[in-house]
């Protein structure tokens, strides 16, 4: 990619034209992720001095934070005759700063756009764009989102962030089973409802995957597993989505009602 870009979407990188720039020990890039997370938007110094440090900003930490975006302004300057490269800039105005970034220059931005355009391509019933747009937005992901950051406000935005892949990850498998592409699905969602066995979306999309595969005995059994998961270990009964989902699988005479 030619020109300056960036990844929040796993460890905190940058690039110009695909080569890694210099950004800087942890702290450093924590103010880079704020002034990338802004979206073009101007900071004050107090907001960044918060989110890097929190409540215990050390003595200083106004003048660490000015002497990171110096350095992060060196780091983004292009090595050549050019000067500064305009597609990457940090600019200041009294207590604030704002980091003005090409088009298409951030991990997060290409994500939210690739996703919405899926969104679009199912709307107008075009599955199989729709499932291409979406893998391609989930190959954006180096690891957990702005990973090594630490303190609430990243913790919070790292939430927002993995929720956006989570739905994207479900809508790709939704997908997947719309096409009859069952077998990979059910692996994947049989590995996901392991690891987060209560979250109802892994299941319904197990139950149609396995009901579309053939294999309704098995969907309507997973249904009776997250029920008894539920039911002993929350208190509570399948939401309206596993109900709606196994009522569109059917329940076979004789079979257990949960």
């Amino acid at each position: 990619m030619a020109g300056v870009s960036f990844g929040l979407l796993g460890p905190i990188m940058a690039w110009r034209d695909g080569e890694d720039l210099d950004v800087g020990p942890p702290q450093q890039r924590a103010v880079l992720a704020l002034l990338l997370l802004s979206e073009g938007r101007q900071v004050a110094l107090d907001e960044i001095v918060s989110a890097v440090w929190g409540a215990e900003a050390p003595r200083g930490a106004v003048a660490t934070t000015r002497a990171y975006i110096s350095r992060l302004r060196q780091a983004l300057t292009c090595g050549d005759a050019a000067g500064p490269g305009t597609e990457a800039e940090i600019g200041s105005a009294g207590r604030g700063y704002r980091l003005v970034t090409g088009p298409g220059a951030i991990d997060v931005a290409v994500f939210r756009r690739t996703t919405a355009a899926a969104q679009s391509a199912r709307e107008r019933g075009d599955v199989t764009e729709a499932s291409r747009l979406l893998r391609d937005a989930l190959t954006l992901w180096r690891g957990p989102a702005l990973d090594g950051l630490n303190g609430p406000f990243f913790e919070g935005r790292r939430a927002w962030l993995e929720q956006l892949r989570a739905s994207a990850v479900e809508e790709r498998w939704a997908l997947d089973i719309e096409q009859g592409a069952c077998g990979e699905a059910i692996a994947e969602l049989t590995r996901a409802t392991a690891a987060e066995p209560y979250r109802e979306r892994l299941w319904e999309l197990l139950m149609l995957a396995l009901h579309r595969d053939g294999r309704r005995d098995e969907a309507l059994s997973a249904y009776n597993r997250i029920a008894r998961l539920l039911d002993d270990d929350l208190g509570l009964g399948p939401g309206p989505g596993l109900r709606r989902t196994r009522a569109r699988i059917g329940t076979p005479a004789g079979a257990s009602l949960v």
